[in-house]
């Protein structure tokens, strides 16, 4: 019988013997998480998105990036590193503009030394089909290699909006972030077939202060969110005139954050959720001292998931996560963010 981890690998490599209608793991790669922040906040990141990450979680979150970031992950799969049958990275780059920031990703997941072995649900004898296997295994197996790659290209803004409560006699300045990813897919299964596509996605946000809105000026921010992922469904076609529809989801997110003056401390809360879909919901909180060093802990659909961050000198940016899943175990992923801005700024320099 199989495991769990090979019934996945099977799954990803063999993805185009698929019926065209039975699209349940079409571009399924597409659904692992990017970015240590996130995933310490077991995912609950759609209202947050405001790293090197934003693009994966909510491509409006790529205008709250102010300064010119570079970022990486690498994450193991089903395996520790150098011994995972699966590797999957991520690098990105943001750009800020005047009205606009760009945003350039390339991810992919990489699955090697896979054993090719004939179908032989067609040989009804059991001898004969014994000794076929013996024949397949007495010589050399036959390797071959699946990658699975996208590149995303971001645009996103942030708008900022002046409400004027006439009533109340006052004004408040809300945020709303737009913006949508183009994603270029490419799959290849050794030398079985190849497939591509391109998808759109798009998310918003409606970011505010309570402390204006109900005149309490200990209260924080709130943000309300929402991000579309393969809006209409993202067609792959495969070299074997097989085709999939990647499918349209829609996420919801909150989250709150909470000045802590006394311990020049931040502490956030966040929740997101599938709208129309019979998932749990993930929770995630953050906790950032001194815009130096934060600690997370998140419920991803269940499962237990925490992290840590730590800001060097506001140049460089280290997150790790851990993650906990029953059919996995536990999951490590590291990532790294560099503020190219920073980095480059003479010692000295208030430019």
């Amino acid at each position: 019988m199989l495991s769990g981890m090979q019934v996945i690998l099977c799954v990803l490599a063999f993805g185009p013997t698929l019926h065209a209608q039975d699209s349940k793991y079409a571009g399924a790669f597409l659904e692992i998480p990017v970015g240590s922040s996130a995933l310490g906040m077991g995912g609950a990141f759609t209202a947050i998105a405001n790293d090197e990450s934003a693009f994966h979680w909510n491509p409006a979150g790529v205008s709250l990036v102010d300064h010119k970031l570079a970022g990486f992950m690498y994450s193991s799969e089903y395996g520790t590193p150098g011994s995972a049958l699966a590797n999957f990275y991520q690098i990105g780059f943001t750009y800020p503009m005047k009205d606009l920031t760009l945003a350039a990703n390339w991810e992919r997941l990489s699955i090697g030394d896979l054993v090719h072995t004939p179908d032989l649900t067609n040989v009804t004898v059991t001898d004969e089909r014994a000794q076929l296997v013996r024949e397949i295994y007495a010589g050399s197996p036959d390797y071959f290699s699946d990658n699975e790659d996208a590149i995303v290209l971001s645009v996103a803004r942030d708008n900022h909006i002046t409400l004027d409560w006439g009533w109340l006699y006052y004004k408040q300045q809300i945020e709303v972030p737009v913006g949508i990813n183009f994603k270029i897919i490419h799959q290849g299964i050794g030398s079985f077939g190849s497939a591509s596509g391109i998808g759109i996605d798009a998310g918003a946000m409606l970011k505010f202060s309570l402390a204006d809105f109900l005149l309490m000026t200990y209260l924080g921010n709130l943000t309300i969110a929402t991000a579309i992922t393969d809006i209409g469904g993202t067609r792959l076609a495969w070299s074997t005139q097989r085709t999939q529809i990647i499918p349209m989801h829609v996420n919801g997110g909150i989250a709150y954050a909470q000045p802590i003056p006394q311990f020049n401390t931040i502490a956030t809360i966040s929740s997101d959720f599938l709208v129309g879909e019979a998932e749990k919901a993930r929770f995630g909180l953050d906790v950032q001292y001194d815009s130096l060093v934060s600690l997370r802990l998140g419920i991803n659909r269940g499962f237990f998931a925490a992290g840590a961050g730590f800001d060097w000198r506001k140049k460089v940016t280290v997150s790790y996560s851990l993650s906990i899943n029953d059919a996995l175990g536990p999951e490590h992923r590291l990532s790294f963010s560099v503020n190219i801005d920073n980095v480059l700024k003479k010692e000295g320099s208030n430019e």
